[in-house]
């Protein structure tokens, strides 16, 4: 089970309830692909680590956003094109937009090129 954040918690109770329904059904999705990962809070965002900032997550004024490395949400464009995407933030305003085994897969592929990094 991923490290839990006290932080994250109190982070997410200031969210009105649909957006806080949201961002915890993907905390629940980020601990499901990455159980032994860590919560932290960086640039002000919640945040998953393992030795490296993994994703974060925040609501914005008008959606939410999910940050990911920029190679990998590249290479998942083509199941995420019905989102608005960035170079490494995908955009959304409802969980159901979110292809949950994409996220997962996308969350797993960031966690084995970081660990391939850190070896080299």
């Amino acid at each position: 089970m991923t490290q839990k954040s006290p932080a994250i918690d109190s982070y997410l109770q200031t969210l009105p309830d649909k957006r806080r329904d949201a961002l915890t059904t993907l905390r629940t999705w980020i601990d499901e692909a990455l159980p032994d990962a860590r919560e932290v809070i960086e640039y002000n965002m919640p945040g998953i680590a393992q030795d490296q900032l993994i994703c974060s997550f925040k609501s914005q004024k008008n959606y939410m956003s999910l940050y990911m490395d920029t190679e990998v949400v590249a290479a998942h464009q083509a199941e995420l094109g019905h989102l608005n995407c960035g170079k490494s933030c995908i955009r959304f305003t409802n969980i159901d937009q979110l292809p949950e085994a994409t996220i997962k897969q996308m969350l797993w592929e960031t966690a084995v090129k970081q660990a391939k990094e850190a070896t080299n």
